[in-house]
């Protein structure tokens, strides 16, 4: 083992007076995947392992409260407040791309909302060349994750005693009841476990959540594991590069550097000071993890001279990698919302204005149950855009309210519901790249949205779908108007230009360093999650994702942390054996 530094105490958070730091297994990026990471390779007491986090701790308490997420969606603090650029398919907006800059990462600020995929997004990612990644293989890593509250012995798709709380919703409420039950009448399933064996159909949404707080991927795996004295967890410190030595032309990442108590790391003021900065370095004993995220790990790659030659020579950095790929092929799931203002009381619009606040307030105070409790989408729905497909291609986030200012999470004043569908597997591809050489300006962000003919259909599917629920019998003499879009939309032109002015990202990016057999063709790492071109230097996050997978992503993310964990001590026995 590496020995840690005299001051690594994992709970210090004083200043830090070396100028340098070791640790066997350097981990950058305290999110999701760089939480399970940590935890689990410091399971091994003879492997030290440093984690380095540009935001802070996790002290806010709306990151604690499941409905604080309207305001840490919009704290800097908490936030890294990218944007896209515009694009005409999105109706040349600048669409707010929110990512985590916390200790746990995008799980401290997100939905909760606990979705797997199908399985056959897993099939996939092992029939285009990745071993190892079929959903018999993922499935016992979201398993070995999981202490699923509601999971029976004999449940074959959840378990009991993994790290992640996985919860269902505290509170049912009528409104998305008379939902499902409308669904019902348009053929639909309902109270469906779309974690188990099919995706179809609606049911309240299983979350990330314990006893009516948000559980996140630091509160689930890392809180535990800081006591180990193997583990050293720096915060505030924004990882600018990945430090590269060639061995006959072959580059090894041997550490990275990064800098503490300088310059802001929000995006947003990029360029506003914060006192002198100082620039660390960490040297890595075995191996370098970008665990920044599908936004941010190709960013720190291409800032390391790791990318296309082209796109580096841009900027004035130095090729240490030929890796095409980086920042490319990027997915997301785009989402448009459609509301309703019902004439009976069966939304919670009313418990965000005034005395209903304070009740809610009072009642989340004594039972951490209500409205507080929850997430941004309640009720699930997957369905299908067409007949013949072998699974859902249209999910839907449907909530028993609605917003007067969407983006600012301002609640109508009159009762409400909203519908916000996305199609599972668009086609459109963006990409993410560097601005310039200075680490602290935020990359530009390029998804794409509605950019093909599929995409669109599906889209548009999807909007109609939800209003022939609406419009059901058993439903339709609660509604008294569609706000948005609106009875004026009426054509299939309409609707899709509603949803390139108004749809926004469902937080969803991936595949910016897809994992698969073919660097020459656009794949970044290899079936184990390893840089093509650098020795000792892997991805482990999201961005490996060979494809979006039909859901959100947080879930996967961290099975895919838990699965390279096993890879990366497998590898490690292996080398110790030779």
């Amino acid at each position: 083992m590496t020995a840690m530094n005299a001051d690594a105490s994992p709970s210090s958070h004083a200043p830090d007076h070396a100028a340098n730091y070791e640790a066997d297994y350097i981990i950058v990026g305290g999110g999701s995947a760089g939480c399970v990471l940590a935890a689990r390779l410091s399971e091994d007491a003879r492997i030290s392992v440093l984690l380095i986090e540009a935001g802070g701790e996790d002290r806010n308490p709306m990151i604690h409260i499941p409905a604080g997420y309207i305001k840490t969606m919009v704290n800097p603090a908490m936030n890294w407040m990218f944007e896209t650029e515009p694009e005409a398919t999105s109706g040349n907006r600048r669409i707010k791309t929110p990512r985590g800059k916390v200790l746990g990462g995008s799980s401290a600020i997100n939905a909760m909302l606990y979705v797997r995929g199908q399985s056959a997004d897993y099939d996939e990612w092992a029939q285009r060349g990745n071993p190892g990644w079929g959903y018999a293989d993922v499935l016992e890593y979201f398993r070995k994750a999981e202490n699923a509250e509601f999971a029976t012995d004999d449940d074959p798709y959840h378990a009991r005693g993994g790290p992640l709380n996985v919860a269902t919703l505290r509170n049912r409420y009528a409104g998305l009841d008379k939902v499902m039950e409308a669904a019902a009448s348009c053929g639909y399933a309902s109270d469906v476990d779309y974690n188990g064996a099919s995706q179809d159909g609606f049911s309240y949404y299983q979350v990330t959540q314990k006893n009516g707080m948000r559980f996140s991927a630091k509160k689930a795996y890392l809180d535990a594991a800081r006591r180990r004295p193997n583990l050293r967890v720096l915060t505030g410190a924004h990882v600018t590069a990945i430090e590269c030595s060639g061995y006959n032309d072959h580059p090894v990442a041997m550490g990275v550097r990064f800098q503490r108590q300088g310059k802001t790391t929000s995006a947003k003021n990029a360029n506003a000071q914060n006192g002198d900065a100082r620039t660390f370095s960490a040297r890595a004993g075995h191996e370098v993890i970008l665990a920044a995220g599908a936004i941010q790990s190709p960013q720190i790659l291409e800032l390391s001279g790791i990318g296309n030659p082209e796109i580096l020579a841009m900027h004035g950095i130095a090729v240490t990698a030929d890796n095409k790929g980086v920042g490319e092929n990027l997915a997301d799931h785009y989402i448009s919302r459609l509301s309703w203002q019902l004439s009976s009381p069966l939304s919670v619009n009313a418990q965000a204005h005034g005395i209903g606040l304070v009740g809610a307030v009072l009642r989340y105070a004594m039972t951490r149950r209500g409205v507080l409790s929850m997430p941004a989408g309640m009720l699930a729905g997957f369905v299908r855009s067409r007949d013949g497909l072998a699974g859902p291609d249209i999910q839907y986030h449907i909530a028993n309210a609605s917003f007067a200012n969407p983006e600012k999470r301002e609640f109508d004043t009159f009762p409400g519901m909203t519908f916000g569908p996305c199609q599972l597997r668009p086609e459109s591809r963006g990409t993410v790249h560097i601005a310039s050489s200075d680490a602290f300006s935020a990359p530009l962000i390029r998804p794409n949205y509605l950019s093909t003919d599929e995409d669109c259909r599906v889209h548009v599917a999807g909007m109609r779908i939800a209003r022939q629920i609406m419009e059901s019998d058993v439903i339709a003499p609660h509604v008294l108007q569609e706000l948005k879009p609106g009875a004026d939309a009426k054509s299939d032109a309409d609707l899709l230009a509603y949803a390139r002015e108004t749809g926004v990202t469902l937080y969803h990016p991936v595949s910016t360093c897809r994992m698969g057999p073919a660097p020459e063709n656009g794949d970044v790492v290899d079936a184990r999650l390893r840089v093509y071109g650098v020795r000792r230097l892997r991805v482990i996050d999201a961005s490996v994702m060979p494809t979006l997978i039909s859901g959100n992503t947080n879930a996967p993310t961290i099975m895919i942390a838990e699965k390279a964990a096993d890879m990366i001590k497998a590898d490690r026995t292996k080398e110790a054996a030779r």
